[in-house]
């Protein structure tokens, strides 16, 4: 039991109170000791000055005494107890004493003593002379013994009540403990929704308990995520290995005109060049989640990277028919070029894809205050207000707003949220259904060249 918290709690607890309750116990007994020879002392004291009183020098050197007869019978044996008086003269020889068998060793005048078992206490009488007192105090140390016996039976007592209600208390101190521990079992076999109850958490162990419980809602959270995350991935790589499983065998099911089999090859390339921005996209995030990505820190003209990412996709916003223009300048930042580019580039590329035919995409690049700005606003089909959330979450798709295109690989916004936070910034996107998209990416002043 002592191996467990609850038992080395109790252990510690009851030795503390056993130490508390032995000193309490001895303070009390010795004070009473202490109280009893006080009183015996002045009773003492006070019979042997009225023998003194009593005690007459002659013109010798002798002493008439006249003891009264009530202190004459104090002094013979009553109740077992043994009572005596002993008289001496200046000079230490004896005058007087009450049992003639009596040795007495002689004592200071105005003094007191224990000896072999005896309370004895003198004073000075006439002529130089002492008179000493004695009484046997076995009677005042049994009733020290029958007050530590009662103090000990009480002790006792309080202890065995203070034992249980120790371990209530501790079994009560350490309940969040309990259900810490069988909830993180619960986790570990697989129940990832278990819980640690909380009755109060204004104590400790209910502040660590919430905090735990937060971190396995994050936990959770993170698991869910990764969970989506595979079969996201699974998803978007099983699409085009089956456009090139079925391309394959239907070029390879009977011989094919040279048309046809061109035809077939440029399909099995667009399913190659899908499968490569997915995997591409894939390791990117996961060299950003074990921040093994190398950041440079280099002077960048930002709209001189707004410029190449538009001539690159120049030809691509041709094909659909879209107006790229880049506004603004004189921006510049310290960072990585090729990842502020990538930046550039993914927004560009998402503003073309999900465009009107005819439609306009306008960078554009200005500083404001300490903060260096890109904006990329499209007229294109817009995305839902209960979309706009997630629309950094890797592989999501607001697929009632936004359809699918091919190649894409849903990593690109994932991927450009990540650059700009590890620039030091941050990219927020406003849509409106059928009017357009605009994401504003701002880097922050540690960010940002002067």
């Amino acid at each position: 039991m002592v191996d467990s918290l609850r038992g080395r709690l109790l252990f510690w607890y009851t030795s503390i109170l056993v130490l508390v309750i032995l000193v309490f116990g001895g303070a009390v007994c010795y004070l009473f000791w202490r109280s009893l020879l006080t009183g015996l002392d002045e009773d003492l004291r006070r019979r042997a000055q009225t023998i003194a009183a009593a005690l007459q020098a002659d013109a010798g050197d002798t002493f008439d005494l006249d003891v009264p007869e009530e202190l004459m019978r104090y002094f013979q044996a009553q109740g077992g107890v043994r009572r005596y008086y002993v008289i001496w003269d200046a000079a230490g020889k004896l005058v007087d004493r009450s049992d003639p068998d009596l040795v007495v060793p002689s004592a200071a005048a105005a003094s007191s003593r224990s000896r072999l078992g005896i309370r004895e206490v003198s004073v000075a009488a006439d002529r130089g002379a002492i008179v000493l007192v004695g009484q046997e105090i076995a009677d005042l140390r049994r009733d020290v013994w029958l007050l530590g016996g009662t103090v000990a039976g009480a002790a006792l007592a309080a202890l065995a009540l203070s034992l249980v209600g120790g371990w209530f208390l501790a079994r009560r101190a350490l309940a969040p403990i309990v259900r810490i521990s069988r909830t993180a079992e619960a986790m570990s076999h697989g129940d990832l929704s278990a819980r640690i109850a909380i009755d109060r958490t204004e104590t400790e162990l209910g502040q660590v308990a919430l905090a735990l419980n937060h971190a396995f809602d994050r936990l959770h959270e993170s698991l869910d995520r990764q969970r989506r995350f595979t079969a996201d991935a699974s998803h978007e790589l099983r699409t085009p290995l089956a456009t090139l499983s079925v391309e394959v065998e239907w070029a390879l099911a009977r011989v094919r005109t040279a048309a046809e089999y061109r035809q077939t090859l440029d399909t099995c390339q667009r399913a190659a060049t899908r499968m490569s921005a997915v995997i591409e996209g894939l390791l990117t995030l996961a060299r950003a989640d074990a921040g093994s990505v190398a950041l440079r820190r280099v002077p960048v003209c930002l709209d001189q990277v707004a410029h190449e990412a538009v001539a690159l996709l120049q030809p691509l916003a041709g094909r659909r028919n879209v107006n790229l223009a880049v506004t603004g300048g004189g921006v510049s930042v310290t960072g990585d070029p090729d990842l502020l580019r990538e930046v550039v580039t993914n927004l560009v590329s998402n503003a073309i894809h999900y465009n009107h035919d005819a439609g306009r995409v306008e960078v554009a690049v200005w500083r404001e205050q300490l903060f260096a700005c890109l904006q990329v606003a499209d007229t294109g089909i817009g995305i839902a207000s209960e979309d706009l959330p997630r629309v950094f979450e890797r592989f999501y798709r607001a697929d009632k707003a936004r359809a699918r295109v091919a190649g894409g690989a849903g990593l690109g916004l994932a991927v450009t949220r990540w650059i700009v936070e590890r620039h030091g910034g941050q990219i927020t996107c406003t849509s409106e259904v059928g009017r357009g998209t605009r994401f504003l990416v701002r880097l922050a002043q540690e960010a940002a060249a002067s």
